[in-house]
């Protein structure tokens, strides 16, 4: 069974994607030694040295930087979905992916009182579709000061580092949900998104209250309704 879904969310969402480019973009720095110079000439030398050998212009360069600092999903890049096709592509969207993860991390973290499944078998139990913002561009940006730590959590010094990312204030999220209520009953399922909603959210820096929202489940939709954007483009 299909049921519309409005995630209202009353601070704001943070997406904070870890694209690939990010990754390509690291990789670049690091082999190349930009990081380690010591003046801006040097760095730019490096980098240079770096691209000819790896046959990339400094053009090139650039746009994957352009791309690993985007700071929102777009339905452009989550691909399809058939619960909400037809969406415009430069539209920033919650990705399905990161809603799983808030289910699964609630399936942990829940009671059995209230939790439908294992948080291993949060995908077969439930299906979520990508939610659309209506927005295209940010609210803002939000900035704070943050210790700096490796990977396994060590503080790696005592002067606090400036971070910045851009959020979408309060907005109504519209989806779709899918579930069998011969599996897990209507009130128990609501119940739980609720909890994950209320407690863990979803996105980046949810534990300083980012990514919250409250759930509203619409009438039980018809499959037919839902896809009909695609039969209309085919």
């Amino acid at each position: 069974m299909i049921y519309p879904v409005e995630l209202t969310f009353t601070k704001g969402y943070i997406a904070h994607p870890y694209w690939p480019e990010l990754e390509k973009l690291i990789n670049i720095q690091k082999e190349s030694g930009t990081r380690r110079a010591r003046s801006e000439e040097k760095r730019v030398k490096a980098l240079r040295d770096y691209l000819a050998a790896h046959d990339m212009s400094m053009d090139d360069y650039e746009k994957l930087q352009a791309r690993a600092e985007r700071q929102f999903y777009t339905f452009g890049d989550v691909g399809d979905d058939d619960m909400m096709r037809g969406r415009p592509g430069d539209e920033i969207t919650i990705p399905a992916h990161q809603l799983y993860g808030c289910l699964a991390q609630a399936a942990d973290l829940a009671s059995s009182a209230i939790r439908i499944a294992r948080k291993e078998q949060i995908r077969t139990v439930l299906q979520v579709s990508n939610v659309s913002t209506g927005k295209s561009v940010g609210d803002g940006v939000w900035e704070r000061f943050v210790q700096v730590k490796s990977g396994t959590g060590q503080t790696l010094s005592n002067q606090r580092a400036l971070r910045s990312n851009q959020f979408l204030g309060p907005f109504v999220g519209q989806g779709f949900v899918a579930f069998s209520e011969d599996i897990v009953a209507y009130r128990k399922m609501v119940d739980f998104v609720e909890f994950a909603g209320r407690e863990i959210g979803v996105g980046a820096s949810r534990k300083l209250g980012w990514g919250r929202f409250a759930i509203r489940l619409g009438e039980q939709a018809n499959a037919d309704a839902v896809d009909a954007p695609r039969r209309r483009r085919a």
